[in-house]
């Protein structure tokens, strides 16, 4: 036994010195000499193989600090996107800035209960930070500051949408910069807002569950304001999967917003309701998705409709995508827009990805701008 203790850490260091096939050529002079038996050379070689491949395949530094500041209680992630854009409808025309840098503390300290904090670290704010009990995948409670639950659009990330930006009757209608609840407080609520939902998926077949639902009571002020009325805005959404990889539903949201009206004295709470038709198919390197959303914000009619095509020519790597974006901000005057937009994007390392997009937006005259041109290129590096 000493013997092979011997020759065991002989071989090792010889491993860094001469590479597997001298120590290959050692043992086989020492089974010769009759010094070791040849179930012992075999036992020798397979060790030292298995050790040089271990030190030919180190760990990534990024995958060690994860490992070493990471646990259920406690995960850290988040990420930054920095972007240029060129508009000819602006006075300056060309710009770049850090648009985003998010960071993520989330976790599942006891079994069945997770937290979530999402923040903004470019411009101090704080995006997300809610609670949820997850006992099933039939029904789990979250409450605080979240995603509202409608529109598949605005359920996704930035760094899982195809293009740059989101589409514009999507950020007009669910909750962002365009929407009128920007007008309570100039501030964009990115589609979120603070309230209390139950979720979950139904009906489970052998690839997929059947049915996905989401129900939730929201303050209707957005992102970081408390509530200004003693009303509270409802939302529901219901998406089937009748075949894996397509989904069909919609859902409703009754709410109200308080701000100056146009044509009004003073701030007063206005109706704000939603109803929206949604629907996506995805398919090996295909993925699609149509939106059609009616909105009534104090007695003015608005609608937005928007369909996406998106194709991998190579998986998970490179892919191109087109989208048709139109949206009626006033349908008894016909304010609207159409906006046409492709893209491409390229993946160098997992989720990190180089974007191009060029977006066409055609005005009407009630609108009151005229046609314009952008791209925006962008880098997103996620951590």
């Amino acid at each position: 036994m000493k013997k092979v203790l011997f020759l065991l850490s002989f071989i090792s260091l010889g491993l860094f010195a001469y590479g597997q096939d001298s120590n290959d050529a050692l043992l086989k002079k020492l089974v010769e000499k009759n010094v070791i038996t040849q179930a012992e050379a075999d036992s020798l070689s397979l060790f030292a193989s298995e050790e040089k491949k271990s030190n030919l395949s180190p760990k990534n530094t990024l995958e060690k600090i994860k490992e070493t500041v990471t646990s259920p209680a406690l995960q850290l992630g988040g990420y930054s996107l920095f972007m240029y854009k060129y508009s000819d409808l602006e006075n300056v025309k060309h710009s770049a800035e850090p648009r985003v840098v998010f960071l993520s503390l989330k976790g599942e300290p006891i079994k069945n209960f997770k937290y979530c904090v999402f923040a903004d670290l470019a411009h101090a704010t704080i995006y997300e930070f809610y609670g949820e009990w997850t006992p099933s995948a039939a029904f789990n409670v979250r409450l605080g500051q979240a995603k509202t639950p409608l529109s598949i659009e605005n359920q996704l990330s930035l760094t899982a949408i195809e293009g740059v930006l989101n589409t514009r009757s999507i950020s007009a209608l669910m909750g962002m910069k365009d929407d009128v609840m920007y007008l309570q407080d100039k501030i964009s609520s990115a589609g979120r807002d603070i309230g209390v939902k139950i979720y979950g998926e139904l009906i489970k077949t052998k690839t997929h569950n059947l049915l996905g639902y989401d129900i939730g009571l929201y303050q209707g002020t957005g992102l970081n304001t408390k509530d200004n009325n003693n009303t509270k805005d409802f939302a529901a959404n219901v998406l089937l999967q009748p075949i894996k990889g397509f989904r069909i539903g919609g859902g409703a949201y009754f709410g109200q917003a308080t701000y100056l009206k146009p044509g009004d004295l003073e701030v007063s709470d206005h109706v704000r309701n939603r109803w929206i038709f949604s629907s996506d198919y995805k398919f090996d390197q295909f993925y699609a998705r149509l939106e059609w959303i009616i909105g009534n914000d104090g007695g003015i009619k608005k609608e937005g409709l928007n369909g996406m095509g998106m194709y991998y020519f190579v998986p998970s790597k490179f892919n191109s995508f087109a989208k048709v974006d139109y949206l009626n901000q006033d349908k008894s005057t016909n304010n609207e827009l159409m906006e046409y937009t492709v893209g491409v994007n390229y993946y160098f390392y997992k989720t990190c990805r180089l974007q191009l997009n060029y977006t066409h937006t055609d005005y009407s005259k009630k609108w009151g701008a005229r046609d314009s041109n952008v791209v925006i290129a962008q880098l997103q590096i996620v951590y």
